[in-house]
């Protein structure tokens, strides 16, 4: 069943037994781009796996600006944190494009933790997972450079909306996030970016037509965003 696939590329280590037992809880809802998935100061109604899509994290200032902290993508989790904490959701979840997700409500997440403790041990690690991914952020921040910091964005996003390359080998795509968007997931300022995107482009690198990007060399943008 696709469900159950799907499923176990969530939760690789479960057994048949237990992913039934999630699928028997969950339910498959669609996002409309732009839509909200939860919104910031909601009590947590479920956890989230994003079966296809993608859903971006965006923290919301005093005076109404917002900031992108996180891109969710296939195989990835949301909510967990504040379904098991029992606090509210501290961020607003919006889909960068048409997406689907699986959604598991708090009631039958509290259950399964108490009840499977092979399920309860697969959301650890998670959560665990998820520290380590903050980790690595930090530690970005503190030690890549602004150009590896853009690269690995720009990575990144190719690697959620690009298309498979064109005749002549180049891999274009145009995703739904402006400069300034970039620039927050890779902690930068706008001109940064802007300064990363032209040196990319006089390396032959990539090419940029408006907001569409034209990969030229990819293992060289690989590159780029692993140095430090």
């Amino acid at each position: 069943m696709k469900g159950t696939f799907t499923l176990r590329r969530i939760f690789p280590q479960l057994k048949d037994a237990d992913l039934l037992t999630i699928q028997n809880t969950a339910s498959i809802m669609k996002v409309r781009k732009s839509q909200n998935l939860f919104i910031a100061g909601d009590s947590p109604r479920a956890i989230y796996a994003v079966a296809n899509g993608c859903i971006k994290i965006i923290r919301e200032g005093l005076e109404g600006e917002t900031v992108i902290t996180r891109i969710v993508r296939p195989g990835q989790i949301l909510g967990l944190r504040e379904v098991i904490g029992e606090f509210k959701y501290s961020r607003t979840a919006v889909a960068l494009k048409d997406s689907e997700v699986f959604s598991i409500d708090s009631h039958s997440v509290s259950s399964m933790v108490q009840n499977y403790p092979s399920i309860s041990i697969q959301f650890m690690k998670i959560f665990c997972h998820e520290l380590a991914r903050m980790e690595v952020r930090i530690e970005s921040d503190l030690y890549h450079s602004a150009k590896s910091r853009v690269s690995s964005v720009i990575y990144e996003l190719h690697t959620l909306f690009a298309d498979t390359p064109a005749e002549d080998n180049k891999i274009v795509f145009t995703p739904p996030l402006n400069r300034k968007d970039i620039a927050e997931l890779a902690d930068v300022t706008p001109e940064t970016v802007s300064r990363v995107i032209a040196d990319l482009r006089a390396s032959q690198i990539i090419e940029t037509h408006g907001a569409a990007f034209h990969i030229q060399d990819i293992n060289a943008l690989l590159i780029e965003a692993e140095d430090h």
